[in-house]
């Protein structure tokens, strides 16, 4: 077993939209950012400032505010509705030498976490001025704190100490956007995708996934990785068994044209994401064939559906699991899953194919092609793709300074491969190890293990996959 160049990449899975030369925002623009800034993330303020023109900007408020709906089968927006009247509130009760009380962080803290549990004023303050007080707020639903309790400390213009938990605001603020399947992609045309194009429409693969079937075999995974922003990408593979569709000719190559889809279902029985897409994959020599898609979900538990159908609808299969989505936002270790993958190639002039089969798996120049599924055969030689995230850096070399190792052992047994260890300098870390010929190794069950040291946290993380070789 061996190890190939280091595969560093970040995805960067939520499309910012616009290029550099934008339009200067308007009055009206900037009462937006000012109206939203409690709930705003910095992201998306990045990405409003870039937009082009004046459409664009409006109908990324549309999307803004479908990001944060609890119902999107209503009319109505319950959430933005209840934000617009604590808003109005928190502004008259808050302000401070003549500034709105949403644009400072007594507002913004009623906004996020509702009124504190305790309030202690300190000293007698200044004429003009809000005396300092100390907010207890403790748990709550949806908010939990170390020790139950959280104590913040205001000052007479009702802010925060800087670097306090001002930075854990933007965290609170996130949970609120509760469809982050809807986000601020470009079109073809290098435009904001329209709202009307990202909202769910009733297609066969939607009713597909509401009322599921098996046409045919079917087998799905999950996988996950740590996107710009900090939050969870989730990589979908469906592989159908030998002969699930009929194939046609291209290219000299056998193809399937189909429709692949996900959804994912949180504890309350709310459909917190979805994504469909069509491509053309390709059959292998057994005659079966996989596809993928992508979707961004907050950290938690849900019931993961994956689909597969022909282009026309007609046929079709789900096959559901239930999935941890892991919280890569903590800036402590973390590990993304490790993928037993077919193949590393790198993608022809490092322009990446969105109709490819396996596009959600196309990382910098790179296109890693899964096998979707961890049954393997001894002709096979897989590569063990992993990365790491927020290692620690050292203040007096400023690199950070871990290792990575990789082993495979027999269940039950001791180790049969190992790859030699990878010093990592970086905070964010990864690489791919392979390709690995089974031929030499017996029928029977394996595991893949990964182990990540952060010498300089002194932390150290494992991840494992299972797979089974078969004659």
């Amino acid at each position: 077993m061996r190890h190939i160049r280091p595969l560093l990449f970040l995805t960067g899975l939520l499309a910012l939209a616009g290029p550099a030369r934008a339009q200067k925002l308007d009055k009206e623009d900037k009462k937006f950012l000012d109206d939203v800034k409690p709930i705003l993330l910095p992201d998306e303020e990045k990405t409003f400032k870039k937009l082009k023109d004046k459409a664009e900007r409006v109908e990324f408020q549309k999307i803004f505010w479908a990001r944060r709906d609890p119902n999107l089968d209503t009319p109505d927006n319950e959430y933005k509705a209840e934000y617009e009247k604590l808003k109005a509130e928190v502004d008259v009760t808050y302000k401070v030498a003549g500034l709105a009380g949403s644009l400072n962080d007594c507002g913004r803290l009623n906004i996020i976490l509702g009124k504190p549990d305790d309030v202690k004023k300190e000293g007698s303050g200044s004429p003009g001025l809000r005396t300092p007080e100390v907010w207890t707020y403790r748990d709550r639903p949806g908010f939990t704190f170390q020790g139950g309790q959280v104590q913040m400390s205001l000052d007479s213009e009702c802010r925060l100490p800087l670097g306090s938990i001002v930075d854990q605001l933007n965290r609170l603020a996130e949970l609120r956007v509760v469809n982050p399947n809807i986000d601020y992609r470009t079109a073809k045309d290098g435009k904001l995708t329209r709202l009307a194009d990202l909202l769910p429409k009733p297609t066969p693969a939607r009713a597909l996934l509401k009322e599921p079937r098996q046409d045919f075999k079917l087998e799905s995974q999950a996988m996950f990785l740590k996107v710009q922003d900090g939050g969870t990408a989730v990589l979908g593979v469906v592989r159908a068994a030998p002969g699930a569709l009929p194939s046609e000719e291209a290219g000299g190559r056998k193809v399937v044209k189909v429709v692949v889809a996900g959804s994912a279902v949180d504890a309350t029985g709310k459909e917190a994401a979805w994504v469909e897409r069509k491509t053309t994959a390709e059959v292998g020599p057994d005659g079966s064939f996989a596809a993928a898609f992508r979707m961004s979900l907050r950290p938690g538990t849900y019931t993961f559906k994956a689909a597969l159908l022909d282009d026309k609808g007609a046929k079709g299969s789900v096959a559901s699991s239930t999935i941890e989505v892991p919280d890569y936002s903590t800036g402590d270790l973390g590990l993304a899953s490790l993928m037993v993958l077919r193949d590393v190639v790198d993608l022809p002039g490092g322009v990446p194919d969105a109709d490819a089969p396996f596009a959600p798996f196309q990382l910098g120049a790179a296109q890693l092609v899964p096998f979707g599924t961890t049954v393997l055969s001894k002709s096979d030689t897989p590569w063990f793709f992993y990365q790491a995230y927020d290692l620690k850096v050292d203040e007096a070399t400023g690199k950070a300074s871990g290792q990575a190792t990789v082993t495979v052992s027999k269940v039950g047994g001791a180790a049969v491969a190992n790859a030699p260890p990878v010093p990592l300098e970086t905070p964010i870390a990864g690489s791919a190890v392979g390709p690995v010929p089974l031929a030499k190794y017996e029928p029977g069950k394996y595991t893949v293990k990964l182990v990540i040291s952060d010498k300089v946290a002194k932390k150290e993380k494992t991840q494992e996959v299972a797979i089974e070789i078969q004659p």
